[in-house]
C-alpha cells in the first residue's frame, strides 16, 4: 500500500523548469516563423477593405441619387500620399473639410500601408439611367498585390485584381 503512495505521489510531482523553459522555447520559434505571415495576412485585409469599402460607397451614392429623385451624388477621388474619398453632394470635395451634407468619408490613415495608386471622381445622377462606367480608383500594397475598383455602365461598382492571381476577386478586364 506504501508503495502505490509513492508511486502515485513521484507521478503527480508537475512540470520542472527544464521542461517549461523547453516549451517557451518552441512557442518563441513558432511565433517568430508565423508574425511575418500575419503582418502580410492583415496587409492584404486592410487592402482588400479600402478596394471593397469604396465599391460600397459607389453603391451606396448611386442608391442615394435615386433616392433623392433628381439628386446628383460625387464621389470625390484623391489619389496619392494621404488619399481619401467624400461622398456627398458638393463634387470635388475637400476630404479633410468635408461640406456639410457629406455622407461619408475615408482616408488613408483608416487602412494603414494601403497607397491609392490614381483614382477618378464619379458621379451619380437619378435621373439617368446609365452611370459614367469606367475607372473609379486603384489600390496597391508595398508587396505589389492591387485591387481596382470600377463602375459598370448600369452603375454597379465591382472590384478586380489588374494583375490576375487573387482568389478573392476576378482579373480586370
Amino acid at each position: 500500500m506504501r508503495a502505490r503512495r509513492l508511486a502515485a505521489h513521484a507521478a503527480a510531482r508537475g512540470v520542472t523548469l527544464i521542461e517549461c523553459v523547453i516549451a517557451v522555447a518552441i512557442v518563441a520559434a513558432l511565433m517568430s516563423i508565423a508574425l511575418p505571415s500575419f503582418g502580410e495576412a492583415m496587409a492584404r485585409a486592410r487592402l482588400r477593405a479600402a478596394a471593397q469599402d469604396l465599391a460600397l460607397d459607389l453603391g451606396n451614392a448611386r442608391l442615394e441619387s435615386l433616392r433623392q429623385g433628381a439628386g446628383i451624388v460625387h464621389v470625390s477621388v484623391r489619389p496619392g500620399t494621404g488619399w481619401c474619398w467624400a461622398v456627398g453632394p458638393v463634387a470635388g470635395a475637400d476630404c479633410h473639410a468635408p461640406p456639410v451634407g457629406t455622407l461619408h468619408v475615408a482616408r488613408a490613415d483608416d487602412y494603414p500601408g494601403v497607397v491609392m495608386t490614381g483614382g477618378v471622381d464619379t458621379r451619380f445622377d437619378g435621373r439617368d439611367t446609365l452611370a459614367p462606367a469606367g475607372f473609379a480608383a486603384e489600390f496597391e500594397l508595398p508587396q505589389g498585390q492591387q485591387l481596382r475598383v470600377q463602375v459598370t455602365p448600369l452603375g454597379r461598382a465591382i472590384v478586380c485584381a489588374p494583375q490576375g492571381g487573387s482568389r478573392d476577386f476576378p482579373r480586370c478586364s
